[in-house]
């Protein structure tokens, strides 16, 4: 028996090797049980946390939901700051082990799991009219090789309307900054009128409080993706693949040489070939024929409306004696009878196109950059008093 259970232990069993007292414990109890004794037993409180109650898991859930952004270590110095759980009581893999069962570990919720019942859509949906809902986002698209340059990088900013899967206005830029996005915007909102919310993700670009001021004035309601949750614009993310398999991949074999020529026949694209192709998730019906089918409820920009002063940038300043304000670093003059007044000032923040002063909500004039050394030569002897 003992030389037996040697030999087995010297074996390669599927690879493994096991050692004598084990051989010897099998052997006992399938004498003694039959091959069901050695089956191994499934714990009685399997999937169930020994560490943490179900008061403290709870806890630890409704804290992680809340931050899903937080590390697991200042969670845990969290909950024993606040008592809920001991000082020293629980390990941070145990804490780690606990995040992973309730499926709310940084990996799962990246996936989409763990969510609470105020998280975001979790269900596939569709808007039922056109406008009712834009998706908006950035992707990285071509560079763009020039001769005896650097290869030049581009992004794509695009509008999606979510019930026709129509793009309302999309295009190339150098860089992905809010100028641009605000440019893609106005595109849009001339050519398919005005959205009731617009969904995007929580990038720079998009909770910006100039665009915020933007929405507010227009009526639009501004809505923002939960962390980790970006699978809920799956439509543009669609869109955007559908960009880089079809249009893009042409580019191949002739290349766009400019940016210019790159938006150029992208939207001869878009216009002449997505926008009218039969979609399989609109029931084979295009993009074009899908939004004008469903335009009952369509909001269009009258005529009159100043878009480009509704992108102004809004904020109040106070009228110094001099007649000057400051505004991004720099001193502006205003008309002298407004002094210690509090204006507000509408102005395009990146390029000063237009910088207008408003009292009491109606425009009273427009400012204009301080010269102080020309100023200086129309200082005359009736500016001061003289001995």
């Amino acid at each position: 028996m003992s030389q037996a259970l040697e030999a087995a232990s010297e074996r390669a069993w599927n690879g493994k090797y096991y050692s004598v007292p084990t051989l010897e414990r099998w052997h006992y109890a399938y004498r003694s049980g039959g091959f069901k004794a050695l089956l191994v037993e499934t714990r009685s409180d399997k999937n169930e946390s020994r560490t943490f109650s179900p008061e403290t898991s709870e806890a630890l859930a409704r804290l992680r939901r809340q931050h899903p952004k937080m590390c697991a270590t200042t969670l845990l110095r969290h909950m024993e700051a606040e008592g809920i759980i001991a000082a020293g009581g629980v390990s941070l893999s145990s804490l780690y082990r606990e995040l992973r069962r309730l499926g709310l570990d940084r990996r799962s919720m990246k996936a989409g799991g763990g969510m609470s019942a105020n998280a975001g859509p979790q269900k596939a949906f569709v808007m039922s009219w056109s406008n009712e809902l834009w998706m908006t986002d950035s992707m990285h698209g071509p560079f763009l090789s020039m001769p005896g340059q650097k290869p030049q990088a581009t992004f794509l900013l695009a509008l999606l309307d979510d019930c026709s899967r129509l793009c309302a206005h999309g295009q190339y830029y150098p860089a992905e900054q809010l100028v641009h996005f605000l440019d893609t915007f106005q595109h849009a909102l001339r050519s398919r009128g005005v959205p009731e919310g617009l969904y995007t993700d929580n990038g720079k670009i998009f909770t910006s409080l100039h665009l915020k001021t933007i929405c507010a004035n227009l009526g639009v309601r501004l809505m923002h993706t939960k962390p980790y949750h970006a699978w809920s614009k799956g439509k543009i993310e669609r869109f955007f693949l559908t960009v880089q398999q079809d249009f893009e991949q042409r580019l191949a074999f002739k290349p766009a040489q400019t940016l210019e020529e790159l938006n150029q026949r992208f939207w001869q694209w878009l216009e002449g070939e997505y926008h009218q192709r039969a979609h399989a998730g609109l029931d084979g019906k295009s993009p074009s024929a899908r939004f004008a089918e469903r335009a009952a409820h369509l909001k269009t920009l009258s005529e009159d409306v100043d878009l480009e002063g509704l992108f102004l940038d809004r904020v109040a300043r106070r009228v110094r004696r001099d007649a000057t304000i400051a505004l991004c670093g720099l001193v502006w003059e205003v008309s002298p009878a407004l002094r210690g007044q509090e204006v507000e000032v509408h102005y395009d923040p990146f390029g000063f196109k237009r910088v207008e002063v408003y009292l009491n909500g109606k425009k009273v004039g427009e400012a204009k950059i301080c010269n102080q050394e020309n100023n200086g030569r129309f200082f005359r002897s009736e500016n001061y008093e003289q001995d």
